[in-house]
Formats: C-alpha cells, structure tokens, sequence
C-alpha cells in the first residue's frame, strides 16, 4: 500500500516536472521567435535607411550638379576634383553633361565618355601601363579603345544617350587593383555624335566635345 503511494506520488511528480519543462520550452520559443522577430525587424530598417539615404544623397547630388551646370554654363562639371583612392578599395564620383544637341528623331543625343592618364606628380613615375595614348577607360575616346589587359582604374558607362536639352548625370567607380602610389591628373574626355543622333542610331562619328582635368590621390 505504502509502496502504491510511493509510486503515485513519483509518477506526480514525474508528470509535473515534465509539464514544467514544457512549459519552460514553449516560454524559450516564444522569447527566440520575438528576439528572432525584433532582429530581422531592426535590420530591414537599418538596411531600409541605409537605401533611403543612398537614394537621397545620390538625388541631392544630381541637383547640385544640374544646378551648378546651369549657374556656370558649363557643358561638363564633376562633384569632386580630386578623389583619395586606395588600391583594392571602390570609390564613386559624379559626373554631370550637359546636352546642348537637339535629336528630331529621338529622345536623346549619344555622347561617349573617357579618362585619359595625363601624368603622375613624382618625376620617377610615370602613367604606363595605361595602354595607347594612355586611355584608361573609354569607348572608341579619339578613334581608340583599351586593350583587355590595360590598366582600367574606372568603371563607368563609356557610351550613353541624353536627352535633348537635359543634363545627364552619371557615376563613376574608382577600383584599382593595382598602381603606384602617387598623384596623377587625369582627363576625363566627352565626345558627341557629330549628326546628333542616339547611339546606334546615327554615322558612329564622334568629335571632342568638352574635357576636364581631375586628380587621383593614390595611396
């Protein structure tokens, strides 16, 4: 009888504490899926903001760019001179044109876009390795375009349309994978359609259209 008791009474027990544990578990659960939950809440907004403000500043910086084209009368104007770059690691700048063509047949004007190494500052170095006529990024820039195995340093759209009587603005990646540390000033080149048209859509002539220098502060 007593032993009955016993084995009831341990059986209770059992009972219990196995409710209590899954109690306990079903609590954990809960608490993961909220943490779980609240995580993934805190980095859409932090990913969400951090896109928001991508967005905004790449807005701000194109009207800045269309603003100072047209307070200057400038046709090419960029939104920083002189770029601190560091081997292996991604810059952007901006660029902005000003379209002064008028497409009758089309949107927009086809304009071509290069950079040219004009010099480093230290008279021990040097822009080889650039290829011919030292182009480092650029479609058909003066008749020429680099050879796959140039040194590029940028990362750009070497050809595009802009609409008639706007002004394009364009971004531009520094990446460089290797190079001399150094000041080099660089020629960005803008060429036009002679005939006004898109690209594809006309002669493929291309004459010099406006050109600026900038540096790259490689370290």
């Amino acid at each position: 009888m007593a032993s009955s008791r016993v084995a009831q009474r341990g059986d209770s027990m059992n009972k219990k504490a196995a409710l209590e544990l899954s109690i306990n578990a079903i609590v954990v659960l809960i608490l993961a899926i909220t943490i779980l939950g609240l995580g993934i809440g805190f980095i859409r907004g932090q990913f969400g903001g951090l896109s928001e403000q991508f967005t905004q500043v790449r807005s701000e910086i194109k009207d800045q760019l269309i603003e100072k084209i047209q307070e200057s009368g400038e046709l090419l104007v960029f939104n920083r001179a002189e770029l601190q770059a560091s081997i292996g690691r991604s810059e952007v700048f901006y660029i902005g044109v000003k379209n002064n063509g008028q497409n009758d047949n089309g949107p927009g004007v086809c304009y071509r876009l290069g950079i040219r190494c004009i010099r480093a500052l230290k008279s021990s170095n040097s822009c080889d390795g650039f290829g011919s006529n030292n182009i480092v990024v650029g479609g058909k820039i003066g008749g020429i375009t680099p050879n796959s195995g140039d040194v590029t340093w940028f990362q750009m759209f070497d050809e595009i349309d802009i609409n008639n009587n706007e002004v394009g603005v364009f971004p531009i990646t520094v990446q460089i994978a290797r190079g001399t540390p150094d000041t080099y000033a660089m020629e960005m080149i803008v060429e036009k359609a002679d005939d006004n048209a898109g690209c594809g859509q006309g002669s493929g002539i291309f004459s010099t259209y406006q050109s600026k220098q900038f540096f790259v502060v490689l370290s």
